[in-house]
């Protein structure tokens, strides 16, 4: 019978090794880095040798970069590492997925789809994503390196491979990204005054405007969460318009617990909205459950086009066409604070985690600022007002 081999310490190449001879005299390594992961190997080819079975040749059994990832999206792309705050597992929404699937799909497994992952050096990696910095933004490299880093690491976790060479790699330099920018006063007067009337859909732009709601809240916004007829109007931000590769595949949850939020309606927003109801129900649109902003067929505006429909409404009011619809939020965001001068209440009428969201959003909406001239007006007159006592 053949002595059962043992896993020792490699000082030369350090690593935990062990060999195990099979009845038809070839032999088979054990090389790990932790002693734990080396034995667990050396278990299996052992088992393998009682069993009268051989293992198929190394070559064969490491796997792609292709395989890896494939096996990761068909477990739901888990985040299989702890992070600080939680060892629970972190369930992915499609819409994340599908992400992840275009974007590897497009930029990592074109390029080391067929390598093999324990044949691959962090080096090679580092060599992938520097070639992305030309066409891709930081935050695409970013989240292409964290998405191949989970599917390893699963990989990892699920002995389908022995080493993660992505753990390690160094990202290009960080390159300045997009700014963010909202409406000025003078920009949100004229989309007020002149645009928003004009527009074949007013109701929702004042929506997005006077709400501060994220684009899946605008396009998935149902006439159940919107009270216009009472004598406190508000709308309940409690669901969003999820969409996956471009089309809409159902109602989900807002982004976080706290992004689920009732809005008072101020009453130009109630009567456009009022005024929109009335023209749904001459042209067969309107359902009591249905969208309150829908195309012909009763499902919601696609973002994609309320993207482009947006770009257009910018146009109309001379302020360009290099918009976002997500910029309709930073500027609710910049011109509620500007009048609240109170980011804990901004904070919760965006329906952010804290203020320090908050201060992402908030940008200059005026010429100049004039809180110093304030300042220092409150200040002299103080000053003023205590020599009058004085002298008095």
């Amino acid at each position: 019978m053949a002595q059962r081999p043992t896993v020792r310490w490699n000082e030369g190449k350090r690593r935990w090794m062990a060999w195990v001879r099979f009845p038809d005299g070839s032999r088979r390594k054990v090389e790990r880095t932790e002693k734990a992961d080396a034995q667990r190997d050396l278990d299996e080819l052992v088992t393998l040798r009682a069993q009268a079975e051989l293992p198929d040749p190394a070559w064969n059994r490491r796997a792609t970069f292709a395989e890896v990832i494939e096996a990761w999206f068909a477990d739901g792309c888990p985040n299989v590492s702890p992070s600080r705050t939680s060892r629970h597992v972190r369930v992915k929404s499609p819409n994340t997925i599908a992400n992840a699937r275009q974007l590897l799909g497009s930029s990592v497994l074109p390029k080391v789809g067929d390598l093999k992952v324990d044949r691959t050096t962090t080096r090679r990696l580092e060599e992938l994503f520097e070639s992305m910095v030309d066409t891709h933004a930081t935050s695409t490299i970013d989240r292409n390196w964290n998405y191949l880093n989970q599917a390893l690491q699963h990989g990892v976790r699920n002995r389908r491979i022995k080493t993660n060479p992505a753990a390690d790699v160094l990202l290009p330099a960080k390159r300045p990204s997009k700014q963010r920018k909202s409406f000025t006063v003078d920009q949100a007067q004229a989309l007020l005054a002149e645009a928003i009337p004009a527009d074949p859909r007013p109701a929702m732009w004042l929506t997005g405007l006077m709400c501060g709601l994220r684009p899946g809240e605008l396009a998935g916004l149902r006439w159940p969460y919107v009270d216009i007829d009472s004598d406190q109007p508000v709308i309940e931000v409690f669901e969003r318009a999820q969409e996956v590769g471009d089309k809409y595949v159902g109602q989900a949850t807002p982004k976080t617990l706290r992004s689920k939020r009732r809005l008072g309606l101020h009453p130009l927003l109630v009567a456009a909205l009022q005024r929109h109801r009335d023209e749904q129900k001459q042209l067969g649109l309107y359902d009591h459950e249905g969208f309150v902003f829908c195309t012909r067929t009763g499902t919601p505006m696609s973002l994609t086009n309320l993207r482009r429909a947006f770009k257009k409404l910018c146009e109309r009011a001379g302020i360009g066409d290099d918009w976002t619809t997500y910029e309709l939020r930073h500027s609710f965001v910049s011109l509620v604070s500007d009048q609240l001068d109170d980011l804990v209440k901004v904070a919760d009428l965006a329906g952010h985690v804290d203020t320090r969201t908050t201060e992402g959003y908030r940008h200059a909406v005026r010429p100049n600022l004039p809180h110093a001239v304030e300042a220092w007006d409150q200040l002299l007159a103080r000053s003023h007002d205590a020599d009058d006592t004085a002298t008095g």
